[in-house]
């Protein structure tokens, strides 16, 4: 058996492809907490997305993750396993969607061990899976630190204003962005009662039910919606259904890869959310202190 490697190792610098839009910077005063989406905002994705947004399939990623597994995977042929994998995720989104979800999300692991299974893999550990998880993961959808994002989170942290997560995710982004920053959620100032991750709920965005969860979290600290600032790269995805449960919101246009506003024009978008930040060190000039 063979362990997965610190995903850092896995992965090598990506740098942000140039939008060319213009940003808009207002002073917003009275924030609390400002919260942030992970891919194609704090991570360049080369996916623009966590993998699963596309169904990404890559029978070369799969070939560097299941030798993980040792002897008992060596006469597996990858190219079934990434069927199976493809297979696996829509059942499970499947099934979501027949208890009532609209916007269903998977807990890999799940999905992973489902593979698993049937492929007839005997004997493989929770943490033998996430390795497997992981390493496919780093491949399939390279990712690596969008610029200034922990100096963002420094200047944030000294503010003493806490930091948030509103993530399509899976269990693995967590780690993979800690490893990346060489050092943890805690540290670099993210509250634990400001996390919401797809995978817990199984509810994905565009849903507001992330948003709503860190409304309430919110709320029960006395924070008003309004002292919430949210910045993420997807129109439809992030600026709409945060501002629907009340945040101000940062639509992040740093990056052309993960950049999506749908068949809105440019300037509408640019309308509907408070901020435009082309550079995540603009969350200084945007949240004002005091």
């Amino acid at each position: 058996m063979t362990m997965a490697a610190d995903p850092s190792s896995m992965l090598a610098p990506l740098a942000p492809i140039a939008t060319g839009v213009s940003p808009k910077l207002p002073k917003l005063e009275g924030i609390e907490v400002v919260a942030f989406d992970i891919y194609g905002t704090l991570l360049i994705s080369a996916a623009g997305d966590i993998s699963l947004a596309d169904d990404s399939v890559s029978i070369d990623s799969m070939e560097r993750a299941m030798p993980i597994l040792g002897e008992r995977a060596e006469a597996i042929d990858c190219g079934l396993i990434a069927s199976y994998y493809e297979e696996a995720i829509k059942v499970h989104r499947a099934k979501r969607r027949g208890e009532g979800i609209n916007y269903p999300e998977v807990e890999i692991r799940e999905v992973w061990r489902d593979i698993i299974d049937r492929a007839g893999i005997n004997g493989v550990s929770p943490a033998e899976l996430e390795s497997v998880a992981t390493t496919y993961e780093c491949g399939v959808n390279p990712v690596w630190l969008m610029p200034h994002v922990l100096e963002v989170m420094q200047w944030l942290r000294e503010a003493k204003i806490p930091m948030g997560i509103v993530s399509n995710a899976q269990f693995y982004t967590q780690p993979i962005f800690e490893s990346l920053a060489g050092t943890s959620f805690k540290t670099l100032g993210f509250d634990d009662n400001f996390l919401e991750w797809s995978f817990q709920v199984k509810e994905g965005k565009p849903s507001r039910v992330l948003y709503e969860r860190l409304a309430e979290s919110c709320e029960v600290r006395g924070i008003d919606p309004r002292g919430v600032f949210y910045v993420g790269n997807d129109l439809q995805k992030d600026i709409l259904p945060a501002h629907e449960v009340g945040f101000l919101t940062g639509l992040f246009a740093g990056d052309k890869r993960s950049l999506r506003i749908g068949d809105v024009p440019f300037e509408s978008a640019v309308s509907l959310a408070d901020a435009v930040i082309t550079d995540l060190n603009q969350v200084r000039e945007v949240v004002k202190l005091g």
